[in-house]
C-alpha cells in the first residue's frame, strides 16, 4: 500500500529512529537495471531508503504529454516492492522540496544529473548547503547499462 507524503513521514519516524534516511527520487515508469543499480547505490548510502515517485502531473511535465504510461500509485507501488526500498510515496513536488525535505527529515539526499537540472545544480547545492547543512547531498552518475524508459519506449514504437 502506497501512503501519503505526511503517513509516510508518521510511518518512518516511528520505526526508524537514529537510523540513516537516504531520500531518492525518480519517475520509474518502466523499472529497468538502470533503475535496480540506482536504487543498490542509494541503499549502500545508509539504513533506510526512502523514494519519492514522481506523481503524474510533474512526469507530463518534465518527460512530455505521452508520459508516464502507468499512473504514480501503480509506479510507487512496484518501487514499494522492491527489497531495496523501505517507504515509497507519490509526489508532484520536486524531490527536495522543503516540504518534502521537512516531512521525511533525510540524512543524506541522493541527486542524479538530470534532477535538478544542471542549470541549477550549483543552486541547488548551495542551497542545501545554506538552508540544511545537516544533509549530506550525494551525486549518482547515471548507470552504463545505457537504459533508460524513454530509450526503452522509443524502441517499443519503433517495432510497432
Amino acid at each position: 500500500m502506497i501512503f501519503s507524503l505526511r503517513e509516510t513521514s508518521r510511518r518512518l519516524h516511528a520505526k526508524c529512529p537514529g537510523r540513516t534516511v537516504v531520500l531518492a527520487g525518480g519517475t520509474f515508469d518502466i523499472i529497468h537495471p538502470g533503475h535496480l543499480r540506482y536504487l543498490e547505490r542509494c541503499r549502500r548510502l545508509g539504513d533506510i531508503l526512502v523514494v519519492c515517485v514522481a506523481g503524474d502531473r510533474r512526469t507530463r511535465r518534465r518527460k512530455g504529454v505521452n508520459r508516464p504510461l502507468m499512473p504514480a500509485t501503480q509506479r510507487a507501488e512496484i518501487v514499494q516492492s522492491l527489497k531495496l526500498v523501505d517507504l515509497a510515496f507519490v509526489s508532484n513536488l520536486k524531490p527536495f522540496s522543503e516540504k518534502i525535505l521537512r516531512a521525511i527529515r533525510p540524512d543524506v539526499v541522493v541527486t542524479t544529473p538530470n534532477e535538478p537540472s544542471a542549470k541549477s545544480k550549483k543552486q541547488f547545492l548551495n542551497y542545501m548547503r545554506d538552508k540544511h547543512p545537516e544533509i549530506r547531498v550525494t551525486l549518482i552518475p547515471r548507470s552504463k547499462t545505457g537504459t533508460s524508459s524513454s530509450r526503452l519506449i522509443s524502441k517499443l514504437k519503433d517495432k510497432a
